[in-house]
């Protein structure tokens, strides 16, 4: 099973034409290397993909595990469902699982306006964590 995650496989997905090399997103004055930065060449579009470590999920799950979070942004408008899709497939493959998330709008936190995020295993294992159990969705 994959459990890294390898991010010019990524942008071979996304397709290299369209889309620029990954960069190291810097966080805090940080670059941790698991999260990059995918930026459109021809739109206003960028995808973000971080990589890291969340704790005990369940019984099936003790050790906690890698989890990536990848998500698309437009600047002016919320992106389609396609591009969403298109996402997917260039982080998890066809037979991967990754998952759309709705938290109470207690828990809800909105950095970037018009953006959508899927969470998944590395490897597209088909298990749903506690996202909220660092405090945080």
């Amino acid at each position: 099973m994959r459990e890294d995650l390898n991010i010019l496989d990524v942008r071979r997905r996304l397709g290299r034409m369209v889309w620029g090399v990954p960069q190291p997103l810097i966080l805090f004055g940080v670059d941790d290397g698991r999260t990059w930065r995918i930026d459109h060449l021809r739109e206003p579009m960028r995808i973000l993909i971080s990589h890291d470590l969340y704790p005990f999920v369940d019984e099936a799950d003790t050790a906690g595990g890698p989890w990536v979070h990848a998500s698309i942004s437009h600047r002016d408008r919320m992106p389609a469902y396609e591009e969403l899709a298109l996402l997917h497939r260039a982080v998890w493959g066809d037979t991967g699982w990754s998952y759309q998330l709705f938290a109470p709008m207690s828990d809800h936190v909105n950095i970037a306006e018009h953006a959508l995020h899927l969470w998944g295993r590395p490897d597209g294992r088909k298990l749903l964590p506690n996202f909220g159990a660092g405090g945080t969705i």
